[in-house]
């Protein structure tokens, strides 16, 4: 795969993982929203908690962490390959590549590595 089909790879799965993440973070204030507007017209609290229950509140809530750390992982993977492509194929060396993404040079070379191992952590940027 040359150089810009992968970034253009990369950069989709981002796109897609952020419009999953967002859209499913929207359903949750969504619903949360809707709440609160009961919850003003006189609503007991119990009431509101057992109307966000039973419609599928905690599943909306799990959709939403779990799409956020799909986007979390992907942008992770993106900024790993990054780092190989900017050492491998443009020649920066790891503390170059620190400085231009303004991360430590230990996290260039964790990032670096991880492409060669497969692991990722998402909070290493």
């Amino acid at each position: 795969m040359d150089e810009q089909e992968w970034f253009d790879l990369a950069v989709e799965q981002v796109a897609m993982a952020g419009k999953r993440a967002c859209s499913a973070i929207e359903r949750a204030v969504r619903d949360l929203e809707s709440s609160r507007n009961i919850q003003r017209q006189g609503k007991a609290l119990a009431e509101i908690v057992d109307g966000l229950i039973s419609g599928g509140g905690r599943g909306t809530r799990l959709k939403a962490s779990e799409a956020f750390r799909d986007f979390e992982r992907a942008i992770a993977s993106m900024r790993a390959e990054v780092v190989r492509a900017l050492v491998d194929r443009e020649g920066l060396s790891l503390s170059d590549v620190a400085k231009l993404m303004q991360i430590s040079r230990q996290a260039a070379g964790r990032l670096y590595h991880e492409t060669a191992t497969g692991d990722e952590d998402p909070g290493v940027l």
